[in-house]
């Protein structure tokens, strides 16, 4: 009988937690009674007893284990952690909060066949505020241009893998690591399973705009060129422009002789010099940031407690 790990990333999820289980629980007995399964729970450093809800559920269940982080370290290395320590045949992780149904487990699993090695679920309508639609929308148009292309244009958040995906993930020591970008790119064939993405049933996404942003910078230094192309590209067209227009004032000095000097032409060009300069240095020193934080070798969570687990 094969064994399925289910990753469940949680982050403040004290009640999230027992539905998570119970609706997992249930796709196996009723639909997927023919695999062994265990249920991977990683508590993301939340500050209420969400821990504590995990060790019930492991207390009444061996099939389900529990992993306590020291720190929040985010949704991607909460995953990550789980699917270290999974012993599964093939692995899938899930929001807690149930937004991308366990439902959709049956579809994947048939899916996970010769030639393919991971099956992505892609959204194919977001229960999301407006807000939230088009920062997506923005997102994956970008990621797909400038990234690659073979990612969904809406986006995936559940991913059902072989065990070869896994024990290759295992080797991608890199601290930003997003896995989006990372199983496309790790050039395993894929395939897709369209499911409509639900409302959060209950409780409040730890998905705040500041992690948006972290990761839509992540996709870009760690698996892009276009930023540092993006610097040389516009230091060669500010050049040529300031080129055409030296050569304009000096023919109209010369031909005309109406050009008079003055300051905010001066202040103009400074203020758009220094703008493009502390852009430029920007861009570059994300990616020093990434090759200092790589070359420290920290590690990238620090595990508090575990439950269930063999060792």
């Amino acid at each position: 009988m094969q064994l399925i790990s289910v990753i469940i990333p949680a982050y403040n999820e004290s009640t999230g937690v027992h539905d998570a289980y119970k609706a997992v629980r249930k796709v196996f007995e009723e639909k997927l009674s023919s695999y062994d399964y265990e249920i991977i729970f990683v508590e993301d450093g939340s500050v209420d007893d969400t821990f504590s809800q995990i060790e019930i559920i492991c207390a009444n269940d061996h099939k389900v284990k529990g992993i306590k982080f020291l720190n929040n370290y985010g949704a991607h290395t909460a995953i990550r952690a789980g699917l270290e320590s999974s012993n599964g045949d093939m692995a899938v992780f899930m929001a807690c909060d149930l937004q991308d149904p366990p439902d959709v487990f049956p579809e994947l699993v048939a899916q996970l066949q010769e030639p393919y090695d991971i099956v992505l679920a892609v959204r194919q309508t977001r229960a999301d505020s407006f807000k939230d639609k088009i920062f997506s929308k923005m997102f994956f148009s970008l990621m797909r241009k400038y990234v690659s292309s073979k990612l969904p244009e809406e986006g995936s958040s559940m991913y059902l893998m072989s065990k070869k995906v896994v024990k290759s993930l295992k080797q991608f020591k890199e601290r930003n690591l997003t896995l989006e970008s990372m199983f496309v790119l790790m050039h395993y064939k894929h395939t897709t399973v369209v499911y409509e993405r639900k409302s959060r049933i209950q409780g409040k996404s730890g998905w705040s705009f500041s992690k948006k942003i972290k990761i839509f910078i992540d996709f870009f230094v760690a698996y892009s060129y276009s930023p540092i192309r993006f610097v040389t590209v516009t230091g060669v067209i500010i050049f040529l422009l300031g080129i055409f227009w030296s050569l304009y004032v000096v023919l109209r000095t010369l031909i005309v002789g109406d050009m008079s000097p003055g300051w905010p032409a001066l202040i103009s060009v400074l203020v758009i010099g220094f703008g493009i300069t502390n852009i430029s240095l920007g861009i570059i020193a994300e990616y020093l940031w990434r090759v200092l934080d790589e070359s420290r070798r920290r590690p990238n969570y620090i595990i508090d407690k575990k439950i269930n687990f063999d060792e």
